[in-house]
């Protein structure tokens, strides 16, 4: 499969509960990212109209208002704007929260896809606190554990990951076959590096400031 027949889907919502109008300041690094080659082959999944606008020389899926609101899964999103791309197409789909994502990862994971067989991707990372420590709350202060277990050394703890949509990858003819985070039982998970994930105004101050002391 050539590199020029991999569709490239980017989710770019109006709105943001947590930093409203989060997209239209993170887009272009994606788009920036993107060599000009395959830039054909992009989509922007927008109801954004100053997205639209400012960039209109991409391929637009004008998103429909059922899958623009808050408790609107990706999934949705996603089965609306490729409904007519082919079975066999590869889809990339790239978060625009991700601004230090770089093309030469979206590469090594398509690679990974490829040979390893996939018919979907997530990417994984180490989890910041093991779920045999966490608890469900409980009525009067009380917590029931979310795995049950009497382990006591953490070094006896299954090992876990934390799964990240840092970069989606499926064929489209599994996109049914998802749940509404994008995998399933024969999904495979990518590994990254602890990376940002922009989704309030402290993460995005964060990521300017680690911006600002690499330049």
């Amino acid at each position: 499969m050539l590199l020029e027949q991999v569709k490239i889907v980017i989710p770019a919502r109006r709105n943001s509960k947590g930093l409203p109008f989060k997209n239209r300041s993170l887009i272009s690094k994606v788009i920036d990212e993107i060599p000009e080659e395959i830039m054909r082959n992009v989509t922007i999944s927008t109801d954004d109209e100053e997205i639209k606008s400012k960039f209109s020389h991409i391929k637009i899926h004008h998103r429909s208002e059922e899958v623009s609101l808050d408790t609107s899964s990706t999934k949705e999103t996603l089965v609306e704007c490729c409904a007519d791309f082919n079975p066999e197409d590869l889809i990339v789909c790239l978060y625009t929260t991700y601004p230090e994502r770089t093309w030469e990862s979206v590469l090594s994971s398509i690679d990974f896809f490829r040979s390893n067989n996939c018919k979907s991707l997530l990417c994984k990372k180490e989890p910041e606190v093991s779920p045999f420590l966490m608890m469900f709350e409980q009525e009067g202060n009380r917590g029931r554990q979310i795995i049950k277990h009497n382990l006591y050394r953490r070094q006896d703890y299954p090992k876990c990951f934390e799964i990240s949509h840092f970069i989606i990858i499926f064929l489209k003819k599994e996109l049914d076959k998802l749940n509404n985070n994008l995998y399933n039982e024969d999904t495979l998970f990518f590994p990254i590096d602890e990376c940002i994930d922009v989704d309030t105004k402290e993460d995005l101050e964060k990521y300017n400031e680690k911006n600002k002391n690499n330049c």
